[in-house]
């Protein structure tokens, strides 16, 4: 009988040593996804404020700063992309 609580003894350190760097990560990636959450939304931000007056010039000069905001619209979308995974 102490071998089995022995086991059971031993397979309940297991689970919670798992259990433990699960919950460690898990808030660490909560952590990291706010960070990253926090810049995301200021590049968006950013590119809304170019955005409306690019489109109020669409057809003029606009070329290369439609390419570049095309850019960081392309850098915004893959950030909340690799967000939507991590959680």
């Amino acid at each position: 009988m102490s071998d089995t609580k022995s086991s059971l003894d031993n397979l309940k350190a297991t689970i919670e040593q798992l259990r433990d760097e699960v919950k460690l990560k898990a808030h660490l990636a909560k952590a990291e996804a706010k960070d990253e959450m926090e810049e995301l939304e200021k590049k968006w931000d950013s590119f809304l404020t170019e955005y409306k007056p690019l489109t109020d010039e669409a057809g003029k000069t606009a070329e290369n700063t439609g390419a570049a905001l095309s850019m960081v619209a392309d850098e915004i979308k893959a950030g909340y992309k690799r967000l939507r995974k991590l959680l």
